[in-house]
């Protein structure tokens, strides 16, 4: 099975509707954050089941499709290194860190980034990673920095996803504000007073804010 195969076969799924509303979605027009990116419109199921699928194959394939022009083919092959970082965390780290400029889409970096860079960097007690991600300048890999912050998380170690909040307090894009609340959200799963006292010490963004307090307000 060539990676061509599987190509054919996510395209397969898809429809030209469906790849509309994705565009549409995760909006690929000029000065857009998605500017560029290319759907075929088949469905995350879909794509799940197809990677189950061609499990088996090698790294120099999945390297291949994660660096693919179609969302979607990027989206099978980071489930693929899902699956290979069980047996191969070194390889997967390697061929992830290397290739973060095709993860250029949120749901691309929420799908694996704490599975595989977050996994990794609890696992092996070190932040270096996660931190140079954080002070790039390339917006996706700051989202893969603090959504890796979850696995810590998951750990109840809380303080990564603490410092990183307040280093991105003044980003320019929504898209990490959202996502700091997010991980700000995880914590106060855990820790509620943690979570009370960053909001009270700091000037949050709005939405930053706004989805940190989901768990408050759903608790009263």
């Amino acid at each position: 099975m060539s990676t061509q195969d599987i190509i054919r076969k996510i395209e397969s799924f898809g429809s030209p509707s469906s790849a509309r509303q994705c565009e549409r979605f995760f909006q690929v027009g000029p000065n857009q954050y998605g500017y560029g990116d290319k759907f075929c419109g088949t469905n995350v199921p879909d794509l799940r089941k197809i990677a189950k699928k061609y499990s088996h194959i090698s790294f120099i394939e999945i390297e291949k499709l994660l660096q693919n022009s179609l969302h979607e083919v990027r989206f099978v092959s980071l489930i693929l290194l899902i699956e290979k970082f069980k047996t191969a965390p070194e390889e997967v780290i390697r061929i992830y860190l290397t290739n973060t400029q095709f993860i250029n889409n949120w749901d691309l970096v929420d799908v694996a980034a704490y599975k595989i860079c977050g996994t990794y960097c609890q696992k092996n007690d070190g932040t270096d990673i996660i931190w140079k991600l954080a002070q790039s300048d390339n917006l996706w890999e700051n989202r893969i920095a603090i959504v890796s912050s979850f696995a810590f998380i998951k750990n109840n170690q809380l303080q990564l996803t603490m410092d990183l909040c307040k280093h991105f307090l003044n980003h320019p894009h929504h898209l990490i504000h959202k996502a700091c609340g997010w991980m700000l959200r995880e914590v106060g799963k855990r820790n509620t007073n943690l979570l009370l006292d960053f909001i009270k010490s700091h000037k949050l963004p709005g939405v930053m804010k706004s989805y940190a307090l989901e768990i408050v307000r759903k608790s009263i």
